[in-house]
């Protein structure tokens, strides 16, 4: 019986398990996104904001593609810090800071883009070495099926018949060792693939809500492509304000355009309203004729 031997290669898997890695970025962003989201409930948006990119770290790691391990590594780190810039994109946005939420929204799209690029070639290539590892040693079995039966069956062995069975048994360890594996790293390629586009709907809702603002400002012709004039006019018109559904939606908005124009002392009443820092005035009823 003619039994080759199989490469044998050290499993990403077995090191990874070795390890007891702290607190990585990915959980500090689950740990911390009920108390943004609760600070945006409340319409305390800056201060959302603030606890949001305090996650970021001060630089962009760099990506090591030395070996599997690194990749997996650096692959995590990156799909962890592109939720931290979802988190933050979404703060900024909240707290109408668009142009800020939208660069967070790239950089998201960004880090896990890049993921996806270092992975696919390696790992493709890996999942193509275990798969065709396998199927030799399937062959193999299937070629000796009538003596590893034969092996098996034996109550007895003698020294060459008790090598036989164990390098039988090995084969049969390399087809199980390479259809886990090779799904194992097709698990990597399937959700880094997967995450390189789960940001863009993200960047195409902020790019989408910063046109449609410049839209709006340069079709309003009496403020003649002047932002502030048309706050002044957006702000004057309590149909607007009404639109933005209930008080969250009504204080994004108008944190929107208290940064567009600072110093519209309208705006600032209708946010000391929404706080409970002013009381609106009645409107006035016309009279009957």
């Amino acid at each position: 019986m003619r039994l080759p031997a199989l490469l044998c290669v050290p499993f990403l898997a077995v090191a990874l398990a070795a390890q007891a890695p702290a607190p990585s970025l990915g959980d500090r962003v689950k740990a911390e996104r009920p108390a943004v989201e609760k600070l945006m409930a409340e319409l305390k948006f800056k201060e959302a904001l603030v606890q949001a990119e305090a996650l970021l770290p001060p630089a962009r790691p760099a990506f090591d593609k030395t070996n599997n391990q690194t990749l997996v590594q650096s692959c995590g780190v990156f799909l962890d810090l592109a939720e931290a810039n979802r988190l933050a994109a979404e703060a900024a946005d909240a707290a109408g800071v668009w142009e800020k939420a939208l660069e967070f929204a790239k950089a998201a799209r960004s880090l896990a883009v890049e993921c996806q690029a270092g992975l696919k070639e390696p790992f493709e290539n890996t999942v193509a070495y275990y798969k065709r590892a396998a199927i030799r040693a399937q062959q193999v079995l299937d070629e000796n099926d009538a003596r590893i039966k034969e092996l098996k069956a034996m109550t007895t062995l003698d020294p060459g018949g008790r090598q036989e069975l164990d390098l039988a048994l090995s084969v049969e360890k390399e087809v199980v060792d390479g259809n886990k594996w090779s799904k194992f790293f097709q698990v990597y390629l399937d959700v880094t693939k997967r995450e390189a586009t789960a940001y863009d709907p993200l960047v195409k809702v902020m790019e989408e809500k910063l046109k449609s603002e410049a839209d709006q400002v340069a079709a309003y012709i009496p403020g003649g492509g002047v932002i502030a004039k048309w706050v002044e006019a957006v702000v004057s018109t309590p149909a607007y304000l009404e639109a933005q559904g209930d008080k969250a939606g009504q204080g994004r908005w108008l944190h929107r355009l208290a940064l567009l124009d600072p110093e519209s002392k309208k705006v600032q009443l209708q946010l000391d309203i929404l706080y409970g820092r002013a009381v609106a005035k009645p409107v006035k009823k016309g009279k009957k004729g």
